[in-house]
């Protein structure tokens, strides 16, 4: 008796007014990041902030592509802080019309008819347009994940190009404008390193690059852009 009298004082107190949610607070990297996780979330009326279960809330915004991690902490008596933080695309992959912007998983954060010139850009990765939520799957996401381990420099990376349209020529062309042949898929990472590589070298003796090509590892060739 002493027991259940004792467990019903203690879950009346917690269940009373006192604990009630009356405030719900979110942080975000941005105000439209915070938007849109206000209205992906719902907390009953009267909720108390020491019973209500918050994962159900983490689970609701971890369903948006564009959250990378969601978790809720409860400030006593009344408030839930809410943190979420945001996932960015690192690359366009283009299909028709369509510019699917992805993560570093092949996540497709969200999708856009403009180029996004602040981004890598792909070509031939994609047969069909893909949505927010989906992924890109194997083998086109290897290919993606051996360039971006080939490029880590983000000064690098926007304005970069890669044309896997053909997978017998896969071809990459830098920001500053020179083309590297690459020819199959076969040791993509190391060649993309070596077309780096090679184009920055160059380019810090002061020459002017047409293509550099990479396609025999050990027999490089590289030309010259013809002078105006």
């Amino acid at each position: 008796m002493g027991l259940t009298i004792a467990v019903s004082f203690v879950y009346g107190l917690l269940a009373s007014p006192y604990f009630a949610i009356r405030e719900v607070h979110i942080e975000a990297p941005d105000s439209a990041l915070a938007k849109q996780a206000t209205a992906l979330i719902t907390v009953p009326y009267g909720a108390s902030t020491l019973l209500y279960p918050v994962q159900r809330i983490a689970e609701a915004l971890d369903e948006s592509p564009q959250v990378q991690r969601a978790w809720v902490g409860r400030d006593l008596p009344s408030r839930l802080v809410i943190h979420v933080s945001r996932r960015y695309p690192i690359a366009a992959l283009q299909s028709g019309g369509q510019w699917a912007l992805v993560d570093e998983q092949g996540l497709c954060v969200s999708s856009s008819t403009a180029r996004p010139p602040s981004l890598m850009h792909a070509y031939g990765l994609l047969t069909k347009p893909l949505a927010p939520g989906e992924c890109l799957v194997e083998p086109q996401l290897g290919l993606l994940t051996e360039t971006l381990d080939a490029v880590p420099d983000k000064l690098l990376r926007p304005g970069l190009v890669m044309d896997f349209t053909d997978l017998h020529l896969i071809q990459i062309h830098s920001p500053s404008g020179v083309l590297g042949k690459l020819g199959s898929p076969d040791n993509l990472k190391r060649k993309i390193m070596m077309f780096v590589a090679i184009m920055q070298r160059l380019e810090e003796k002061g020459k002017r690059l047409a293509y550099i090509d990479v396609r025999i590892m050990d027999r490089l060739v590289w030309r010259p852009r013809p002078s105006s």
